[in-house]
Formats: C-alpha cells, structure tokens, sequence
C-alpha cells in the first residue's frame, strides 16, 4: 500500500510538472498576444503626421499686402531660417536682394502674400498618444492661424508643446504660453493652479516666470488682495497680466490690463443704455485697458439652444465625433446645464451688448483683439478665428482693420517686435491667397501656402494631412475607443 501511495503521489507530482511547465510555455505566448494586440490598437489609434520641412522658401512674384499700411506688387519674399531675410520689387533697397528665384518658387506669381493671423485666446487640449494637440496645430495652420496665445493650459504640457514646435518635431502655430491659470479656493477649472495667500500667489509667478511664460492669466475667484499680489508679482517679472475681472470687482478696480470676455464689463443679459457703454469706453481708455472678447464663443453658446443643428456644422466635422456629442452637449456641460429660457435670452442679449461695447471700443480707439477660446462648444482651432473676423465685422470695424488687428496690433500686444508684418527681419509668418482676402473674407478659401515660423506648407500638403486625419477619425476602432474614453471622463 505505501508503495502504491508513492506511485499516486509520484503521477501527480509529475502531472503538477507537467501542468506547470505548460504553463510557464503559455506565459510568454500570452505576453506575445498582448503585445500583438495593444500593437494592432496603436496602429488603430496612432494619430496621422504631416511632415515638418526645413526651414527657408522663395516666393517670387507676389504682392505683399500689410494691413492698413499699403501693398507692394511684384515681390520675391526670400526667408532664410525663421525671419524674412528680403522683400525685392525690383524698384527699392528693402533689403538685400534676393537674386534669381528658383523655378518652382513662381508657382505663387500673382498671389497675394499677408502676415500670418493671430488668436488671442485658445485653450489647448491634453497632451495625449490620441494626439488631439498636433490636430489642433493642424486646423490652426490650415485655417491660416500661425501665432496663438494659450490662456489657461490644465495638464501642465504646454511649455513642452511649444518647445516641440518650434523645434520641427510636429507642424504648428507659433505659441505664447500663459501656463496654468491663478484662482482661488475652490478654482472654478481643475488643473487651475491655486493660491491662497499673497506669499502663494508671487511664488506662482516667479515659477511661471522661471517657466518662461509669456504672460500671466487670472480667474474669477481670486480676492483683492491675491490678485494685486499677482499684478505686483508680475509686474516685477515683466508678464503681460490678463485675465477675467474676478467676482465682486468690476474691470475698472480690478487692474486687470487686458480683460478676457469683457467679464466684469457688462453684467449677463443687462441691457445696456448709451450712458453705460460710454462709460465703459472712457474707463477703458482712461486706465489703458485693452479686452479680447471672443465674440465667436457667445455666439456658439447663444446657438446651442439648437444643439442637434450645431451637430451638422461642416467645421465641427474636422474634430472627433467625441467633441460634438460629448464634450460639446450642453448635457455634460456645468454652465451650460439646466439653463432655462430665461438664462438662453439672457445670453442672446449679452452678445448683442457685447457687439456694441466692441463696436464703441473701437470707434474710440481703445485696443480690442481677436481670441476664439477653443475646448469650447463648437469652436473649431482655427475655423473659429474666421469667424471672429466676420463678427469684428458686424461689430463695426472694416475689413482692412479685422486684418490689422488679427495680425500687426495682435503681434505688438504680445511685445514680438515685427511679429504680424510682411517685413525685413520680421518672423516669418506668412498667408499666400490666390485671391486678396482685404477685398473679401470670401478670399479667405483660396489659401495657396502657409510659411509658419519659416516652414512652408504647400495648400495640397495640408489638404493632404487633414484627409488623413478625416479618414482616421471614420476609424471604427478609433471612434469606439475615443468615445468610450470621453463617455467616461464627462462628469
């Protein structure tokens, strides 16, 4: 009996071997499946690229148009690195002469050349493999867009997205980078940096500074005295301070040079008279007070009222399906959620207020600058800046004034020297239209070429990438994941 024990034991040690060294075989077999399939989902989910070329172009026979400042016919535009090296209309030494173009440079005769635009007021998404950031700098390259200034980033990555621009590892605008945003406690955005003494509120300056931040942006539930430790703090540190009057001052006590939205300007659905708006123009102009306000952001949140509509705009098409039906439905959105048709009408008038305060601002020579605030409902990078354009515009300002304004006063706002011209030694941040887009924004879709800090981007090479991304986003794979994702981040 205890030696058939011992054979029972010995069958079932060796079945145990046995099992177990089946399954130390189907470990690494396991492991090769994962890996073959999270490879297979990547190459699902891998975001599409578009080439970043060197630096340097040659445009021969264009006319140079700076707006508001007159144009030049004739021109070879030589760019050399990331500056206009020469302008030579064969007339006057506006610098060196740019000798015998290249044959392919005349593909662009007769076109008209303009300072790339500039949106004073996006927001970038995250940083993530998805690459939401790289086709937001598309969009913004492609609708001519080739300087931004992000106001409030939440995940920390935008000075290291900027830095990847510029060094050519994806195409992009060029950006001015305010870093995260300053509030109080609670914050009114997560991610925002919060501070809760003045000690706080100068060390958050000096690291944004040590950052190498381009200005220094606040919110609304920051105190008096937070705030004027910022505008002290950034004062000290030379950072452009911009930013949302915060709740209980108004844009006149706040300090606040550059107001965002016209918040504090003009209470919501407060209907204004003659008296009011000229007071905001003399406390404007008196104080040295400058305001982005977005026009196209309360124009897409007035329309949300027809929300299933807004879902058929062709523009909201160039972004994922998750934008439109998740991060764009007024169900997911706190401000937006539960608002009654009191609130909507509300809304309405404030853009209508917001439009006359613009045009009043403007008539008095008060500075007013276009932004768009993408991540919001319906604003599309780029596209959106468009359609600021047409609603300065309707608010009173003449086609060539849009134009100086998105380019030339934007550049000098943000203390560029050049930044916005078609110039010897500006950035060379260039619009090549087949047709003149200061007789017409209708111009505005004969965009032949973009030069963003140097780079050319032939119109068919964008066209190309957006196709790619198009056919990306139709992905099923792509989609359900991407969906799954947003469904689960939506509060």
């Amino acid at each position: 009996m205890t030696t058939a024990r011992s054979a029972g034991r010995g069958r079932r040690d060796d079945r145990r071997a046995t099992t177990g060294r089946r399954s130390l075989v189907r470990i690494p077999i396991l492991l090769v499946a994962l890996l073959g399939a999270a490879a297979w989902l990547w190459s699902r989910i891998r975001p599409p690229h578009l080439d970043v070329p060197p630096r340097g172009a040659t445009l021969a026979g264009v006319t140079v148009v700076n707006p508001g400042q007159g144009r030049r016919p004739g021109c070879t535009i030589q760019v050399e690195g990331s500056r206009i090296r020469s302008i030579d209309d064969g007339r006057s030494p506006s610098g060196a002469s740019a000798g015998a173009a290249a044959p392919d440079t005349r593909r662009f005769a007769g076109d008209y050349v303009l300072p790339g635009l500039i949106d004073m007021h996006v927001h970038h998404p995250p940083a993530t493999p998805l690459g939401d950031v790289e086709h937001f700098a598309l969009l913004f390259l492609a609708h001519g867009v080739t300087t931004v200034r992000d106001t409030g980033n939440f995940d920390g990555t935008i000075f290291r997205t900027r830095q990847r621009i510029r060094d050519g590892e994806f195409a992009g605008p060029r950006i001015f980078a305010c870093g995260p945003i300053l509030d109080g406690d609670p914050p009114f955005w997560p991610g925002s940096r919060v501070v809760h003494t003045a000690e706080e509120a100068r060390a958050a300056v000096r690291e944004l500074s040590a950052a190498r931040a381009d200005c220094v942006k606040t919110y609304e539930n920051l105190s008096p005295e937070l705030l004027a430790a910022i505008r002290d703090a950034a004062k000290l540190y030379d950072l452009p301070l911009i930013g949302h009057v915060p709740k209980g001052l108004t844009f006149g006590n706040a300090g606040i040079p550059e107001v965002q939205h016209l918040t504090g300007v003009v209470a919501p659905g407060h209907k204004l008279g003659r008296g009011d708006i000229q007071s905001i123009v003399t406390t404007s102009a008196a104080l040295g007070i400058s305001h982005t306000p977005t026009l196209v952001f309360l124009e897409r949140a007035a329309e949300l009222t027809d929300y299933q509509h807004e879902l058929d705009v062709p523009e909201a098409q160039l972004l994922p399906r998750y934008y439109r039906e998740i991060l764009w439905n007024p169900r997911f959105d706190r401000r937006l959620r539960g608002l009654s048709p009191a609130d909507w009408d509300a809304l309405r008038e404030t853009l209508r207020n917001s439009k006359r305060i613009v045009q009043a601002l403007h008539e008095s020579g008060v500075a007013v600058y276009l932004g768009t605030d993408t991540m919001n409902p319906f604003i599309v990078p780029g596209a959106s800046l468009q359609e600021e354009m047409r609603e300065f515009l309707d608010a009173g300002f003449t086609l060539e004034e849009v134009w100086s304004t998105a380019t030339r006063k934007a550049g000098e706002a943000l203390r560029t020297p050049m930044l916005g011209t078609v110039a010897v030694g500006a950035p060379a941040d260039l619009l090549v239209f087949r047709a003149d887009p200061t007789a017409s924004l209708d111009a505005l879709s004969t965009l032949e070429a973009v030069v963003a800090d140097g780079r050319l981007y032939p119109r068919e090479a964008l066209d190309a990438a957006l196709a790619r991304w198009k056919e990306h986003m139709r992905d099923p794979v792509y989609d359900a994941v991407t969906m799954r994702l947003a469904s689960w981040l939506a509060p």
